[in-house]
């Protein structure tokens, strides 16, 4: 046993003599740096989409979802520029493939209920509201009160939104996009 640590402890140092890069840190959420995609269409249309330049963010989207037709977070942004140039229709179906690849996620759910209040469809946003109630309760383990709320801001949003729907259905509905 002793000469197993001491064969460790020695592959250590020399690791440490030979300069090895020291241990880099992972961080999760917001703490850790964006890297460019190496989807050069993807990224395009990330930022693109991050500017709100709506119709740069189609054109590259379109080019994504063409090229790689399962990737439902394109199909969710693409979605979100497409109700946001006044395509409602093609939004829509957008949004439905989004959550035809992947059922859960929670910013197409976001985005297509505040499109079902734009349309005037208050029952179908409360629906995706509790859509989002449910996935946001599979997330809750991480954060330590167990209140889902206080890290699900897909839900914070679409409730809001729905408030403010409630309180006017005139008023536009404010939707900003999530960062991406």
């Amino acid at each position: 046993m002793r000469r197993f640590l001491k064969a460790g402890l020695a592959a250590v140092l020399a690791g440490a003599s030979l300069g090895a890069s020291p241990a880099l840190a992972v961080f999760s959420g917001d703490m850790s740096p964006k890297v460019r995609s190496g989807d050069s269409d993807y990224a395009d249309g990330v930022e693109a989409f991050d500017e709100k330049d709506w119709p740069a963010a189609i054109t590259a989207l379109s080019k994504v979802v063409a090229r790689r037709p399962h990737h439902d977070n394109a199909w969710a942004m693409l979605g979100f520029s497409l109700r946001k140039s006044g395509n409602y229709e093609r939004s829509l179906d957008a949004y439905g493939r989004s959550l035809s690849i992947n059922p859960t996620n929670r910013a197409a759910m976001e985005y297509l209920g505040e499109a079902y209040l734009d349309l005037g469809r208050v029952r179908d946003a409360k629906i995706l509201l509790i859509r989002l109630a449910n996935e946001c309760t599979r997330v809750a383990l991480t954060f330590s009160d167990g209140d889902f709320k206080d890290g699900c801001t897909e839900f914070k949003v679409l409730d809001a939104a729905i408030k403010a729907y409630e309180l006017d259905p005139r008023a536009p509905v404010k939707s900003e996009p999530l960062p991406w």
